[in-house]
């Protein structure tokens, strides 16, 4: 995949975005002081045809980045960035990310400086591509509430959304959280999707690839979902998972 596709900073978004509690662990992020780079930001790139990012930090430096472009009615992800990494006296550094907008997922190290009452970031990806510098602080029109709890009825129903790829998915999420999936080339999919055990305003997602045209056909992934409500009135989906071994992933997005 081009590497133009690439984003500068994944999130921890861990998706985050993303998605929530895949392989990677992490340390506990937090810093000397008790303050950590825990928390959900979105800005802008420099040096990547991409122009926007989301960026998820979870409880334990896990992180989840989309890259996309933001419009007035929706954030469109072309790739997405996972790993994990360590916050300490407001700089965050991951040796471990990954950028899934290639295939397979291309190696990178991140290192940002945070501030984590202002709930700024800024920083570098590196990567044998190049390098990324991004900057930002709370998603402008967003209304996203990391710290509230995650609530199934949010996402339960049926959702028209996009893959990477760029096929259209129809996703049903039942009320108690189990899903199926089947894309317009043919790849059914199914699993489960639940409110992340933190108490935060993420899901944990587990799924199960079903036979070709998959790409990652018979195989698993985990990731995580978040689902926040726009000013427009309308819902914004992000999910993202990633394999074991943690060389392919994919995401979908869409709104309603």
């Amino acid at each position: 995949m081009n590497c133009a596709r690439r984003l500068g900073l994944c999130l921890a978004i861990a998706t985050s975005v993303g998605l929530a509690a895949c392989g990677g662990g992490g340390s506990s992020g937090s810093s000397a002081s008790g303050q950590s780079a825990e928390g959900v930001y979105g800005g802008t790139l420099s040096g990547s045809a991409s122009s926007a990012f989301q960026l998820l930090i979870l409880e334990n430096g896990e992180f989840w980045s989309m890259y996309g472009t933001q419009t007035s009615t929706m954030f469109g992800v072309a790739g997405f960035i996972q790993g994990s990494g360590t916050s300490s006296n407001g700089s965050f550094t991951s040796s471990n990310t990954k950028d899934f907008g290639f295939a397979p997922a291309v190696a990178a190290s991140t290192n940002a400086t945070y501030n984590a009452t202002a709930k700024t970031i800024a920083g570098t990806l590196t990567s044998t591509a190049g390098a990324v510098a991004f900057n930002g602080g709370p998603i402008a029109g967003s209304l996203y509430d990391y710290n509230a709890a995650a609530s199934l009825s949010t996402i339960s129903g049926a959702w028209a959304v996009t893959s990477l790829a760029g096929e259209s998915v129809t996703l049903n999420i039942q009320p108690a959280g189990s899903f199926t999936a089947a894309s317009s080339l043919g790849c059914n999919f199914s699993g489960t999707v639940v409110p992340r055990a933190s108490g935060k305003n993420v899901f944990n997602v587990s799924l199960t690839f079903g036979a070709a045209p998959c790409a990652l056909a018979g195989q698993s992934a985990t990731g995580i979902a978040v689902a926040y409500p726009l000013t427009s009135g309308r819902t914004q989906l992000l999910v993202s998972v990633v394999e074991s071994m943690r060389s392919y992933g994919t995401a979908v997005f869409g709104s309603r």
